[in-house]
């Protein structure tokens, strides 16, 4: 047990950063290697770590076992987030936002943010206000079955980037690698399934056709 548990989330974030960097598809067989892992039960875990990053965001699953990073939904401030984490599940309840900012040296907006999406998420409920009329709270069972940071996801400075990141994929395997390898034609069709999963079934708007139209002509 102690070993599956020192595969941490941070463990397997950093080898799926190094594996993916440059848009690179990575495999649970890669990360497994890159961390040593020979262990099911610590395998299992990496499964796990990853399948919490793709619900965020963080990852984008392209096949079986193989996916891509989301350098643009990587958390920012990862130890400011874990300092909180740590104060949330260890202070008793009645804490303020003023004190997770003051001690985890965080600042109050940051705090407040995040407090507030942990709220939501249901890591934390409030339990009332201070003397000085601040709302306090205290950590739920959820929180203190999760030792892991819960990391809030963040907003895609490009809502198209995956799709643009699939169409020059293809584009550079087409131009450049031997369309007729295994490999080759197994990440061409990932980026497809990327394409078609945003613009498969998505009508053609009003301003489309007229696009359209002025093409044409």
């Amino acid at each position: 047990m102690p070993e599956v548990l020192s595969v941490t989330l941070e463990m397997v974030r950093n080898a799926v950063q190094a594996l993916g960097t440059g848009g690179h598809e990575v495999s649970y067989r890669q990360v497994y290697e890159a961390l040593g892992l020979t262990n099911d039960a610590q395998q299992a875990v990496v499964r796990t770590r990853v399948s919490g990053m793709a619900k965020h965001g963080e990852i984008t699953r392209t096949g079986t076992g193989r996916f891509v990073y989301n350098f643009n939904r990587r958390p920012r401030d990862a130890k400011v987030y874990a300092a909180m984490w740590r104060f949330v599940r260890a202070s008793k309840p009645g804490w303020s936002v003023s004190e997770c900012g003051m001690l985890t040296r965080a600042s109050y907006t940051h705090a407040l943010r995040y407090v507030a999406w942990l709220e939501g998420e249901g890591y934390v409920e409030r339990t009332g206000r201070n003397d000085r009329r601040a709302v306090t709270y205290r950590a739920t069972a959820k929180a203190q079955a999760s030792p892991e940071t819960p990391y809030p996801p963040t907003r895609e400075s490009d809502p198209f980037q995956q799709e643009r990141t699939a169409a020059a994929t293809i584009t550079r395997l087409m131009l450049c690698a031997d369309p007729y390898a295994p490999k080759t034609a197994s990440t061409i069709v990932a980026a497809c399934h990327v394409l078609l999963a945003r613009f498969g079934s998505k009508p053609c708007t009003e301003n489309e056709h007229t696009e359209e139209s002025h093409v044409a002509e």
